[in-house]
């Protein structure tokens, strides 16, 4: 009896996140906090509202000087396996265009983990389970395809140098679909129902759930990422 008491709590605890993954606030607009204070955060959490955050990721003095020739002089000879490809660190300081999208195991290689765990810090939950850091390095011209938001916790860290992104409610979903051809439309023709935030070094940006997003680089970027999920959602949020 207590064990069906228990696994009867545990699925309407469960049915209660998913359903509060789909309320999402079609109001809602970009908010800016000048400091990472958790409990202001968390208040601006329940709002479901996208957050970019100041005075954050530039507290770790070390690493607000990074760039690609800094990375490769600390990490001579290093060489990256990504997607199928093994890429010197050396090629993003000698090549006019190229890119690593959303690495795993890069923040270790470059040892960045202590960064990633100072901006995770204000937003950590104690049902957070499945935590992922991704780095992604960019130059040249490269734009990122639109993408939607499945996690519960979504950050993005704009590391060194600057990136435009593009936020879009998901109350416009319906406005990106192109019915005719059954596909997405172009990052381009979507742009006007986005709001366009210019992230320059040390700045992070909280997408909510069920958000989309795409970004532009346009020269030398290094963008962090911050995926977290919670107990209750986790296979939701991964099967869907």
């Amino acid at each position: 009896m207590i064990f069906y008491l228990i696994f009867l709590t545990i699925i309407i605890i469960t049915i209660k996140h998913i359903y509060e993954i789909h309320n999402i606030n079609t109001n809602a607009v970009l908010e800016q906090l000048q400091r990472a204070n958790s409990e202001e955060i968390f208040e601006h959490l329940k709002e479901r509202k996208p957050l970019l955050i100041h005075n954050l990721a530039n507290k770790n003095k070390e690493y607000n000087n990074l760039s690609f020739e800094k990375l490769s002089l600390d990490n001579p000879g290093l060489i990256i396996h990504d997607n199928n490809r093994y890429i010197s660190l050396k090629s993003f300081v000698d090549e006019k265009q190229i890119y690593i999208h959303k690495n795993q195991e890069l923040c270790e290689s470059l040892k960045l983990k202590e960064l990633f765990n100072t901006i995770y810090h204000p937003f950590e939950s104690q049902i957070h389970i499945y935590k992922r850091y991704l780095l992604s390095l960019y130059k040249g011209l490269n734009t990122i395809e639109l993408t939607k938001n499945k996690h519960n916790l979504c950050l993005i860290n704009q590391i060194y140098g600057k990136t435009k992104l593009y936020l879009l409610n998901p109350k416009h979903k319906n406005d990106i679909y192109d019915v005719e051809n059954n596909k997405i439309k172009s990052n381009d023709s979507i742009k006007k129902y986005c709001q366009k935030i210019n992230l320059t070094q040390g700045l992070v940006l909280y997408i909510p759930i069920e958000w989309y997003y795409f970004y532009e680089c346009e020269e030398e970027s290094i963008i962090g990422e911050i995926l977290c999920d919670n107990y209750f959602t986790l296979i939701y949020n991964n099967l869907r």
